[in-house]
């Protein structure tokens, strides 16, 4: 019987109640860095010594867990406390942009060990792309093996396979097919998961935090995380603002096709659009321009003041305790003034108590999400006992 590879996105929620399997028992000490003792282990699930010996056992055989340094204890022998085995794991976090991939050699401690940036073009086949993506990340692993590898991507993802990406940048890609050639290509399992939510994840300071991250690059799009809990909606929709329509966009067109979408006047496309900005060529070399020239910081801030508006109303109905704004565009100074302060003015003052409204970490939170995302899936309960399976099998 072979091993399940493929990732699916779990919900981020610590567990509830006694860890009744060995994956539940993974699950607590993978949330406790510092381990327990056997002894509290004992007290905290309420197992039988026999029973829960039993399960260590399999979790050691499967590499899964370790002894660390020992406790310190007043008298006798100091007990050595058990610790999930992060040791030498590493994820490949890949962030797919519009005309750059990020490459990240992650250590399931959240360390960034190496990174590559690569230019590509999304518009071209998803071969082509694909295909050079993949060849830089085996290149920068230079023969280490991942557990897994996150993929950041600019669109909806759905599991479930049901939302259609016709209105996307990625129009023309089949996300099923994305993942079975990484998957075969790289040797490790492979989780897609949309970029601004996996920055959302990256961003996340507490196991119980709100809070919502912007994304504002060359697209407009943000991820949601209430209590803890990563919002994806019933088909991977969840957080796509960039294309709300909104009074401030009326007659623009958008590149989904519509009239009148956020992305249309408040994203790093629509400031190259403007006809004052076409000597600039790249996205880049615009925002490499915001120091000198006056009219790309007028324009940055409007587009902040836009974007401000529309996240009143997501800061209104969610009341988060933070919003990050990141992204090339986003976290240029005017623009993240702008936002702030066209929210400070818009949203009801209930929801705007002790409200963070900051930069976010746009070098390294979308890779640290996708790491977390990978191990989550990864090392889910139920993934867990399907590995012991069928290894006892």
């Amino acid at each position: 019987m072979t091993q399940q590879r493929t990732l699916v996105a779990g919900s981020g929620q610590p567990p509830v109640g006694l860890a009744t399997s060995a994956g539940h028992l993974l699950q607590l000490l993978r949330l406790k860095p510092d381990g327990y003792s056997r002894a509290a282990l004992l007290e905290l699930t309420g197992m039988a010594r026999s029973t829960l010996y039993e399960r260590l056992d399999a979790l050691f055989a499967a590499g899964l867990v370790y002894e660390s340094t020992p406790l310190t204890s007043q008298r006798g022998r100091p007990p050595r406390p058990l610790r999930f085995d992060d040791r030498n794991k590493l994820v490949l976090g890949i962030e797919v942009g519009h005309t750059h991939a990020g490459i990240h050699i992650v250590s399931l401690g959240r360390e960034i060990l190496a990174s590559r940036r690569v230019p590509i073009d999304i518009t071209q086949p998803q071969e082509n792309v694909v295909s050079k993506v993949i060849e830089h990340s085996l290149r920068l692993l230079d023969g280490k093996q991942p557990v897994g590898a996150g993929v950041g991507l600019p669109a909806p993802v759905d599991p479930l396979h049901k939302l259609g990406l016709e209105r996307t940048v990625l129009a023309h890609w089949d996300l099923q097919r994305l993942q079975e050639v990484m998957e075969a290509k790289l040797d490790c399992p492979v989780l897609l998961e949309n970029d601004a939510r996996s920055m959302a994840v990256g961003e996340v300071r507490g196991p119980l935090e709100s809070i919502v991250a912007v994304k504002v690059s060359t697209g407009v799009g943000s991820g949601i995380i209430v209590r803890g809990a990563l919002v994806r909606g019933a088909h991977g929709a969840a957080g796509d603002i960039g294309h709300v329509r909104i009074p401030e966009a009326a007659g623009k067109r958008c590149r989904c096709g519509r009239d009148g979408c956020l992305a249309a006047v408040a994203s790093g496309r629509a400031l190259l659009a403007d006809p004052r900005f076409a000597h600039y060529g790249t996205l880049r070399q615009l925002v490499d321009a915001y120091d000198e020239d006056p009219e790309v910081r007028a324009a940055v801030a409007n587009a902040g003041r836009v974007l401000g508006r529309a996240l009143s109303a997501t800061v209104g109905t969610l009341n988060p305790g933070r919003v990050a704004v990141g992204g090339l565009v986003g976290v240029l100074p005017e623009f993240l003034a702008a936002c702030r302060q066209q929210i400070l003015d818009d949203a009801f003052e209930p929801s705007l108590v002790d409200l963070e409204i900051v930069p976010a970490d746009s070098r390294t939170a979308t890779a640290v999400g996708l790491c977390k995302l990978v191990e989550e899936s990864l090392y889910a309960p139920e993934r867990i006992e399907q590995l012991l399976a069928q290894r006892t099998g």
